[in-house]
């Protein structure tokens, strides 16, 4: 009965404020969880953020105390062979142009462009009736001379025989000293007689040997050995001497315009043909002056040409002019070709490889390095971490690469593209140019 009185039932209000106490701390829970998490979250994603920029900034400033990197590369005498590549165009060691002695119409023609010929060879025949009379005409003379002199021999034998038993009977007394006289007379004029017959023999066979050799000219002969570049004539063509005649066309161009031969041209006066020696070979080259005195007679040479890629053809030079052009200061070279297979032909455009030393030329800079200022030409030279600006004397310009003569020495450490910022006496840190970006 006790226990009861003391537990006695809640009244409604009190369950009313037991509920309500009991959402004020949940509330209150939900609005400290909610709290922490936004806290978290802020905290978590501020953090990683605040230490990016942070070394962002430091970096910033490492950088902007930082000393400017500057790629050099270290200075070296030029030591290695170089090359001169020069061009040129083939041309035959040999080229005859073929010209005319006799004047009359072509009878006959024998060969054509692109016959293979050899010394004394026919080409052509030219047809000469009056030549040929004048030869027949003097055979005749010769063989009239030759009868004359034949008669006044035996017209002397006869006088040196009556001489003889007449100048017998003058010594017995038989006849009278007159008689003597006569004969001798006679015998000389008969001596007399035989020379004259003798001379105009002698003048017979002249004149014959001179009409012969003309009439030899009517035979167009080859000269040299080599093949037929040009022909310009045509059977019935008239020719005169030096040359072809007029209104004959030619068809073909010479080749040999490029070696300062005569032209080949189909009007009166030029050539009737050209014979080209092919198995001999050669090219001419001019040297620039700066390269001049490193080239010697008898020097090997490569040549190149785009018909044969990745092939090289030996050359070696025969001879120079031994004196520069005053129009391009250059030296005119022979280079002799080899080429055993024969696969080369005139008129062929080369590339011609000249090798030489080119030590004591100065030392081989990047041609971006040299720094022209009104003062002059410099070098931008980093020395124990300072930029020093050396005044420098140029050489030679190979395009991407200059020689410098003087203002540098082996072992400089020059910068290989200065800037704007590049100054005397700038603190730089030099670092070596990745290879193959040092020129």
């Amino acid at each position: 009965m006790t226990n009861n009185a003391q537990h006695s039932p809640e009244s409604p209000s009190d369950r009313k404020d037991t509920r309500a106490a009991r959402h004020r701390s949940r509330y209150w829970l939900y609005l400290l969880v909610a709290v922490v998490v936004i806290a978290a979250l802020v905290f978590f994603g501020w953090l990683p953020r605040h230490s990016i920029n942070k070394k962002v900034q430091a970096r910033a400033n490492r950088e902007k105390n930082a000393l400017p990197i500057m790629q050099v590369v270290t200075a070296e005498e030029a030591a290695t062979p170089e090359e001169l590549t020069l061009p040129a165009t083939v041309v035959p060691v040999s080229t005859t142009h073929v010209y005319a002695r006799s004047t009359g119409y072509l009878k006959s023609l024998n060969v054509d462009i692109g016959d293979k010929v050899h010394r004394g060879q026919l080409l052509a025949a030219i047809e000469v009736p009056e030549l040929d009379a004048t030869v027949q005409q003097q055979r005749s003379l010769l063989q009239v001379s030759k009868d004359a002199l034949s008669t006044a021999r035996s017209q002397l034998a006869l006088q040196q025989a009556t001489y003889n038993r007449v100048h017998v009977l003058v010594q017995h007394g038989v006849l009278s000293q007159q008689d003597d006289d006569v004969a001798l007379a006679a015998l000389k004029t008969a001596v007399s007689g035989v020379q004259a017959a003798e001379n105009n023999v002698n003048s017979a066979a002249a004149g014959l040997e001179h009409w012969t050799v003309l009439a030899s000219y009517e035979q167009v002969r080859s000269p040299i050995d080599g093949v037929v570049t040009a022909r310009n004539v045509e059977v019935g063509s008239l020719i005169s001497v030096g040359g072809a005649g007029q209104g004959v066309t030619p068809n073909v161009t010479a080749i040999a315009s490029q070696t300062g031969g005569p032209p080949t041209g189909g009007a009166q006066g030029g050539g009737l043909f050209q014979i080209t020696d092919t198995h001999q070979l050669r090219t001419f080259v001019s040297v620039p002056e700066q390269d001049a005195v490193n080239i010697q007679t008898g020097q090997e040479a490569n040549l190149t040409f785009s018909e044969f890629p990745g092939q090289q053809f030996n050359g070696k030079i025969i001879r120079s002019t031994e004196s520069l052009s005053q129009q391009t200061r250059t030296l005119l070279l022979e280079v002799r070709i080899v080429d055993p297979q024969h696969r080369l032909r005139p008129g062929m455009f080369a590339s011609v490889q000249l090798h030489f030393d080119a030590r004591n030329r100065g030392i081989l800079v990047s041609g971006d390095s040299v720094i022209p200022r009104a003062q002059g030409q410099f070098v931008a030279v980093v020395d124990n971490g300072v930029v020093h600006l050396q005044n420098v004397r140029v050489g030679r310009d190979l395009g991407t690469q200059v020689y410098v003569t003087s203002g540098l020495k082996n072992g400089d450490q020059v910068i290989v593209n200065p800037t704007s910022s590049v100054q005397e006496g700038a603190h730089v840190q030099a670092q070596s140019a990745p290879k193959g970006q040092e020129k």
